[in-house]
């Protein structure tokens, strides 16, 4: 994809974001990482969207290929799966048969069956993704599960980076995002005024 699809598609997520993955509130609301807040993140309205997941699918695989050559995606389950999805779906498209495989991190291990934690394909370079990171909680988690399978993770890559300066994530794994926190940040700004 060159640089002019690149931006407009860019463009494209970050409205469709704007509209359907970003909930404010007058009353403070508990992030997954234990904070509060009065808005927050919530991409599975936009990854439920045909046109959203295949904007995220064909964006991150850009950063994907380009930044680490990756041979396989994934991260912890819920949030990585539809993105880890999207993205392979689309390597399949630029790369054929060599597309980019897939793996999911289980939050617990599974009491029947083959009782793994991570399914799938862990193939070097893996790359760790997920819709959004505010601590790296549960980035930290998917790379802690592939290096308990023998693997080193070479990079994460994200829909959108909250900005916290307290994540250790960033300066451990060279992580790259589609969007950060400050690119919605104005907009979130007057939402939250035309509450009061």
């Amino acid at each position: 994809m060159n640089l002019i699809e690149n931006q407009l598609k860019r463009q494209e997520l970050m409205e469709i974001i704007k509209r359907n993955g970003i909930i404010v509130s007058d009353q403070p609301i508990v992030l997954s990482s234990g904070e509060k807040s009065n808005y927050y993140y919530d991409l599975k309205m936009v990854l439920a969207d045909p046109v959203g997941a295949t904007l995220i699918g064909e964006l991150l695989y850009d950063i994907v290929a380009r930044e680490f050559g990756g041979k396989s995606v994934g991260g912890l389950e819920m949030g990585a799966v539809p993105i880890s999805t999207a993205v392979i779906i689309n390597s399949i498209k630029r790369r054929g048969s060599q597309g980019t495989k897939q793996f999911i991190v289980r939050r617990n291990v599974k009491t029947h069956g083959s009782g793994k934690k991570v399914e799938g394909y862990l193939i070097d370079p893996i790359i760790v993704v997920d819709d959004v990171m505010t601590k790296g909680s549960s980035v930290a988690h998917a790379i802690e599960a592939v290096r308990n399978e023998g693997y080193d993770t070479a990079g994460v890559v994200l829909v959108i980076d909250r900005e916290v300066s307290n994540n250790s994530i960033r300066s451990r794994v060279k992580t790259f995002s589609l969007f950060k926190h400050s690119d919605f940040s104005g907009f979130i700004d007057k939402r939250l005024e035309e509450l009061h």
